[in-house]
């Protein structure tokens, strides 16, 4: 072989193994074209499994309630439907099938709507996040639903320890903030006792609803206890316990204007022999070093 052939060989070569890449590039193309026709027509119309509609839908639940996350789906056909909790890439749930341990979670299919539902329940507040409906075609078609989770608070308004003289009317006062809806209820207790206030007579409660604050938020609502003539024996623990959000607790002191008075005199008389004891240590120590 000569020099020259040589040459045209290589460069035969070099031309064959660029018209395959080429050729293996086409293919690819042709490819992705027929997994597209299989997803819509010439005339833009759906002909496969497609989701009805595109960015991230967004759900907004409060904790302790129910989340449903919603994946509306068109001629599934033979595929199947996935959800997956994108922080850690788990799969829920396959179709109805669970694939996770939690019973809080579900999913199911509204046959009129079209939906495939992924259920949540007794929301709590890790759960919020992305999560992923998938479809299981070739390429994956997925839409994502980013659940919020509302978290109320309850606050005292007021210190938590109140002293109060024996015979006033004492008002006890708690305000949830940040709901999505009012409590429907809010439970007192002096210490582990429930109270009815209709069972004790000066005593009532009253809540407050929708009522605008400092804060600007309008769906605060005000819990109160009312204590009239307070006395003695109603010392301790109060605490404010909405249907929807922690509990809070106040301490209630009711002094006696003699035992205060009293209390107070004692006091000063301790606090006068103390100082007086002490003088007279310091001057016997001055008198033993001179």
């Amino acid at each position: 072989m000569t020099h020259h052939q040589f040459q045209r060989r290589k460069i035969l070569t070099v031309i064959l193994f660029f018209y395959h890449v080429g050729v293996q590039n086409v293919l690819a193309s042709i490819s992705s074209s027929l997994i597209h026709s299989k997803l819509t027509s010439s005339n833009g119309f759906f002909t496969g499994p497609h989701l009805d509609g595109h960015g991230i839908f967004n759900v907004t639940t409060q904790i302790g309630t129910h989340a449903y996350l919603p994946c509306k789906v068109k001629q599934l056909g033979n595929k199947s439907v996935s959800w997956v909790r994108v922080r850690d890439d788990h799969i829920l749930a396959v179709d109805r099938v669970k694939f996770i341990a939690d019973e809080r979670f579900q999913s199911f299919y509204v046959d009129q709507t079209g939906f495939w539902t992924l259920q949540i329940k007794y929301v709590q507040a890790r759960d919020a996040g992305l999560y992923e409906c998938q479809i299981s075609t070739e390429p994956k078609i997925s839409a994502r639903v980013h659940l919020h989770v509302v978290v109320p608070r309850t606050e005292l308004v007021g210190d938590p320890d109140r002293y109060v003289k024996a015979g006033s009317t004492v008002i006890i006062r708690c305000i949830v903030r940040g709901a999505l809806e009012p409590p429907s209820y809010i439970i007192w207790y002096h210490g582990s006792h429930q109270l009815f206030t209709e069972n004790r007579h000066g005593w009532r409660s009253q809540i407050d609803r929708g009522t605008p604050d400092v804060d600007g938020d309008i769906h605060s609502t005000i819990g109160s206890l009312i204590i009239e003539s307070a006395k003695k024996r109603d010392s301790g623990n109060y605490s404010c316990s909405p249907s929807n959000s922690p509990p809070v607790t106040v301490t209630l002191h009711v002094i006696n204007g003699e035992s205060s008075a009293s209390a107070v005199t004692s006091s000063a008389s301790s606090c006068m022999e103390n100082l007086s004891t002490a003088l007279t240590l310091t001057l016997m120590l001055m008198l033993s070093v001179t």
